[in-house]
């Protein structure tokens, strides 16, 4: 009786509001420390710079409370915005107008849902895609159209075939160790489909959190960066891998002609993105050698990865996966299980991974899980994929 009460005055596209099973294992693996989880994309904390960062964070307090403490522009500070730009942002005729500092590039996402989709909209996403993204969209109840990908990016020929049998309003994608197929598109790729996407006029939602994670320190150019139409598309980048999701930052580079509007609906949102998080980062930033920084992130997330690697062939040589170039993640497919079986086992033994069919639109009958290799140490890694190993030969024998 209570829901049913509750249901009549939620607003209809709350229908279409989806939990997230990433935020969901996290509250179980937070309660109980015995669990071991590959699930979350967390950014490893030893990584963190310390005493840059208690020195950023002093100095907002001392020597900045007038300004840290206070509301700011809803765009972001200044400061900050010119850093992103000077040094995160690859596109071109990109100024600091063009920069908003959001809180979170999950709110960027949001924001983009709200601005340019309804039930009249088409918008295509990669199979599979991101979680938070389905999240973000589906409130506004757009029409969702899954792409087939390959390992170095969508299949060309059917992108080609659904832009010409319907009008696609916007393409969502995720091009670097996209998550959580860990695919990178390849240069020649991104190159077609911004040729693609100019041709049928669509708009490109371009989501670049882990674009700094490659393993070699290869810096991939956006697909907007090829685009001739640069007044379609949006690009999203995030603090979150690179430093600390704990700021809630990120930005969204934003086209001219959608500059206000953005910023207006940013403010119902939040008027501005946590100005003291601005002001330490701001200064972090401005004493700290970020190119180093990221070379030491992406040297370690390597390691890591390897050592998860080799821990599956030697454990569970059946599973398959392709062997990402960057990221956070492995995608990997156990043959002969169901997820919800497997699923259901291994929280039994108090270890977690995200179940494949969270990142689709329509299920897949074959068991994906999406494995993290940034936060656990070796010993632990060791430890849940033994207890992994254990539940799937249960299975299968």
């Amino acid at each position: 009786m209570e829901t049913n009460f509750v249901n009549l005055y939620l607003a209809e596209r709350t229908r279409e509001i989806r939990s997230s099973a990433i935020r969901d294992i996290l509250k179980i693996t937070v309660s109980d420390s015995e669990f071991l989880s590959f699930a979350g994309g967390l950014p490893n904390p030893s990584l963190l710079p310390t005493d840059l960062l208690d020195m950023a964070t002093e100095f907002a307090i001392r020597s900045m409370r007038d300004v840290a403490f206070q509301y700011g522009e809803s765009e972001g500070y200044k400061s900050l915005r010119e850093i992103v730009r000077e040094q995160f942002v690859s596109e071109r005729g990109i100024d600091d107008r063009s920069i908003c500092i959001t809180s979170g590039s999950q709110q960027g996402l949001d924001i983009l849902g709200k601005l340019l989709m309804d039930q009249k909209t088409n918008v295509l996403l990669e199979n599979p895609v991101y979680l938070g993204a389905l999240q973000a969209f589906s409130p506004y109840r757009p029409n969702l159209i899954s792409l087939t990908m390959e390992v170095d990016g969508p299949n060309l020929d059917a992108l080609g075939k659904i832009l010409s049998e319907k009008k696609v309003h916007c393409f969502y994608a995720n091009p670097s160790y996209q998550n959580p197929s860990t695919c990178t598109w390849s240069v020649a790729k991104r190159k077609e489909v911004a040729s693609l996407l100019d041709k049928h006029e669509v708009i490109l939602i371009e989501d670049e959190a882990y674009l700094f994670l490659d393993f070699t320190g290869t810096l991939y150019p956006s697909i907007a960066s090829f685009r001739k139409k640069r007044d379609l598309s949006f690009v999203l980048g995030s603090f979150s891998k690179i430093l600390s999701p704990g700021f809630r930052l990120g930005w969204v580079s934003v086209p001219k002609p959608y500059q206000n509007i953005f910023i207006a609906t940013k403010q119902g949102n939040d008027l501005n993105s946590n100005q003291f998080s601005q002001i330490v980062l701001y200064h972090l930033l401005l004493h700290m050698d970020i190119q180093k920084h990221v070379q030491k992130v992406q040297s370690f997330y390597a390691h890591q990865k390897d050592y998860l690697v080799g821990l599956l062939k030697q454990y569970l040589p059946e599973v398959r996966f392709q062997n990402p170039l960057g990221g956070m993640f492995l995608w990997v497919e156990f043959p002969h299980v169901s997820e919800t079986e497997m699923m259901r086992k291994i929280m039994e033994k108090k270890v977690v991974m995200v179940p494949g069919n969270e990142f689709r639109l329509e299920p897949s009958e074959v068991a994906f899980f999406r494995m993290n290799f940034s936060f656990l140490k070796e010993t632990e890694m060791e430890d849940g994929v033994r207890r992994i190993q254990d539940v799937y030969r249960d299975i299968i024998t």
